[in-house]
């Protein structure tokens, strides 16, 4: 097996939950354009999957061609993962009239606090083929680890008996959706080191304060190059970088491949970069905040340089405004 589980696992995980996944439809699409032209399409779907598990906090760990396994520290993060995953190959043109789509299986550590060992990544991957194109699957080690929100996901009517390994295993199926909206925690984020600061800049502070009704209805509005993109609980994470996978790709040399990311967390926009040059945040009032490798809550209006100054002469910044949903 490619993901050479027993070398890789001589000690356990600290994680306690694991994510399969697989791309479906690649058969006839092989079949339509050659395995050439099919392998490029499902290489780039994974890379859209990658960005999900970037964003809640996961691990991409090593797998056979066509799929996916990360670990997570928790279920709830890792449940995140699948249910963004799935929207975001499912927002794939077709290629040559063919939909690429993704099965997933999440599991857990079979011992109750402790780390993930190579016996769990085996049992991952042998409940995959069991799940649908399109379709989450959760065994019970990994419903266990669910916050109680996250719970109210499950679709009480879909409960499988298969057998793998000569065990049977019970699964219950999660339903993709707006699991923000359910998970009282919000998305896993690794809180990254305090932002490096330009001289006078004042960011407003990252606040956790569960939002209100009202809150709840906000949205932020992103235009760059002449496309309009939205962020909110609906969809709660935008990834920005040169990379193609990205939901928003930047143009410029100076940009990192995965350069930045803004999150919906409580209410509230929240910038994070991860580059190399740095993000800029320049607000209505002209304060301009660097972030390098840090975060800061977006005001109402401004723009955004991703490794330059919006300042800059020449250069088209990312403008943004936080209003209300209609």
């Amino acid at each position: 097996m490619a993901m050479e589980s027993g070398k890789m696992m001589r000690d356990k995980l600290v994680d306690t939950s694991v994510l399969v996944a697989e791309v479906t439809g690649a058969a006839p699409l092989a079949e339509k354009l050659g395995a050439a032209e099919a392998a490029r399409a499902v290489e780039r779907a994974l890379a859209r999957a990658e960005r999900s598990v970037q964003a809640f906090a996961g691990t991409r760990l090593p797998a056979d061609t066509g799929r996916l396994m990360a670990s997570f520290p928790r279920s709830d993060g890792a449940a995140q993962a699948a249910n963004d995953m799935i929207k975001r190959i499912s927002q794939l043109p077709p290629v040559s009239g063919i939909n690429l789509a993704v099965r997933v299986v999440l599991h857990a550590s079979s011992t109750p606090g402790q780390g993930l060992d190579s016996s769990d990544l085996e049992m991952a991957l042998g409940l995959l083929p069991f799940a649908a194109s399109g379709q989450i699957l959760v065994s019970n080690e990994a419903v266990s680890q669910f916050s109680e929100g996250m719970r109210a996901n499950l679709n009480s009517s879909t409960q499988l008996s298969v057998n793998t390994g000569g065990l049977d295993m019970p699964l219950l199926e999660l339903q993709p959706g707006n699991l923000q909206a359910l998970n009282s925690r919000g998305p896993l984020t690794v809180p990254p080191p305090q932002p490096s600061f330009m001289p006078s800049s004042r960011p407003r502070p990252v606040s956790n304060t569960a939002p209100d009704s009202e809150t709840a209805r906000m949205r932020l509005l992103l235009r760059y190059h002449g496309a309009s993109m939205l962020v909110s609980e609906h969809r709660p994470v935008l990834l920005a970088g040169r990379e193609e996978a990205n939901d928003l790709v930047i143009t410029d040399r100076r940009a990192s491949r995965q350069h930045a990311r803004i999150e919906w967390r409580h209410g509230r926009f929240i910038l994070i970069d991860s580059s190399t040059n740095g993000t800029y945040l320049l607000d209505d009032q002209g304060v301009e905040v660097l972030l390098k490798r840090g975060e800061c809550e977006l005001p109402l209006h401004g723009r955004i340089g991703f490794g330059y100054s919006p300042l800059e002469v020449g250069c088209e910044p990312m403008v943004f405004d936080v209003g209300e949903r209609q």
